[in-house]
């Protein structure tokens, strides 16, 4: 959408291609597909296209090129995707389906964390930085904010930002999860009073934080009776043994993190 938002600024045409066979109809300047997973097929012969350039994790994973100042700082296109919405409503898609392209503004306010977790696309940064200001990719005429930052409790002046985000007068959310390892009284007192959307997500992801975890979200249950959830991470060896001990082993954390999570 920043792609878009910016060559449409420049008076050029712009159009969003869901079908590859529609490369070859169409004579295009320039061509800029991504993906998000590394599993996804994409044609040999898109990828050697002269005229297309290719980014994203999905092809790069934690070395991906990043999008030159002038276009990450520009405010997103977010008309891009409305005859591809309306398609697929007339088809019998439901709105709520498609809330993010429909209802949302999204963006990131910071950048980066400084956990540096192996498995982790994000692993290659030291600390939370400022990104955007909201006004940045801030669509007045949206109802709701859909925020990206990778760590916003890791950020210094997390609280400027909950501030900005109140001034705006609308209801946001956090689509990455939040570190409960970094909840604080204080924090949890001003995401609960937040003009907070959806259910407030976390993560439990190493059985080795358990009293860490236990502690935090006793904390977290003082401050809020709201929905709450912790996503469990699975499947990747820390030793990258990956024998069937580890298998075992694994299916027991997984097990004895949801018991630990149910009694709270």
């Amino acid at each position: 959408m920043k792609l878009s938002g910016y060559y449409k600024s420049q008076n050029n045409n712009v159009n969003l291609v869901t079908d590859y066979n529609k490369l070859m109809e169409n004579q295009f300047d320039k061509i800029f597909m991504s993906k998000v997973f590394t599993d996804t097929k994409v044609p040999e012969w898109v990828i050697n296209l002269p005229n297309i350039k290719i980014g994203g994790t999905g092809f790069f994973y934690d070395k991906a090129e990043h999008l030159p100042d002038y276009i990450e700082h520009h405010k997103p296109d977010y008309h891009l995707y409305d005859e591809w919405v309306n398609k697929q409503l007339d088809n019998g898609g439901k709105k709520l389906d498609y809330k993010y392209y429909i209802d949302y503004s999204i963006g990131r306010t910071t950048l980066g964390c400084f956990r540096k977790c192996e498995f982790c696309v994000n692993k290659n940064y030291d600390k939370v930085v400022l990104h955007s200001p909201i006004e940045e990719f801030l669509d007045e005429n949206r109802k709701y904010i859909c925020l990206l930052d990778d760590n916003i409790l890791g950020y210094g002046q997390w609280k400027t930002i909950f501030d900005s985000l109140q001034n705006t007068g609308k209801r946001f959310e956090y689509k990455q999860g939040i570190d409960l390892r970094l909840m604080t009284d204080e924090k949890a007192r001003i995401l609960n009073k937040s003009k907070y959307i959806g259910d407030y997500i976390f993560a439990f992801d190493n059985i080795a934080d358990r009293e860490l975890i236990e502690k935090k979200l006793k904390l977290w249950r003082n401050n809020c009776k709201r929905t709450t959830k912790l996503y469990v991470f699975c499947g990747f060896d820390r030793n990258n043994n990956w024998d069937n001990e580890f298998w075992i082993k694994d299916i027991e954390d997984i097990f004895e993190r949801v018991k630990i999570l149910n009694e709270i």
